[in-house]
């Protein structure tokens, strides 16, 4: 049985055994080696053993594992935009990459796509804005964006006008 640093609610550090059937060391590597190479978090939670809301609870509460996380997305997110690299430069230069003899699995190059797209503010660092929060911005920030619309809708009337 492994030991950690916990505090809670107010109280002093300590340090406690970890329960079995909580997030050991060993889980806790098993979830964030299989989340560093399939970037789906309920694939690595069944992999490690534990639950999807225990993870994220963990997270939550553990800073250095919310980094550790965070690493090993980017680190997968580095292997898909690696292959997604590598499958469109193929045709191009007729130059053979790898020269393994495994044969790569079948890939989907749009949904590939669609992953680096959605989770863009997680690699970047940005937190994603949730549902219902207003994001606000300058007065500067909201007069040019203002000026921009109004000139698109400027052209798009002209444009019927002439027709």
């Amino acid at each position: 049985m492994g030991l950690t640093i916990a505090a809670g609610n107010q109280r002093r550090r300590q340090i406690r055994r970890v329960k079995e059937i909580g997030w050991t060391s060993e889980k806790r590597q098993r979830f964030l080696d299989t989340l560093a190479v399939t970037c789906n978090v309920h694939i690595a939670c069944a992999e490690a053993g534990m639950s999807k809301a225990g993870v994220y609870q963990l997270r939550r509460r553990d800073p250095e594992f919310a980094g550790l996380w965070r690493d090993a997305l980017l680190m997968g997110y580095d292997r898909l935009e690696e292959r997604l690299l590598r499958a469109a430069g193929a045709g191009v230069n007729d130059v053979e990459f790898g020269g393994g003899d495994a044969p790569e699995t079948p890939f989907d190059a749009e949904l590939a796509l669609t992953l680096l797209r959605a989770h863009r503010p997680t690699v970047e660092g940005r937190r994603k804005r949730r549902v219902g929060e207003i994001q606000r911005m300058s007065r500067a920030e909201a007069e040019a964006a203002l000026s921009k619309r109004l000139d698109a809708l400027e052209k798009r009337l002209k444009a019927e006008q002439g027709r």
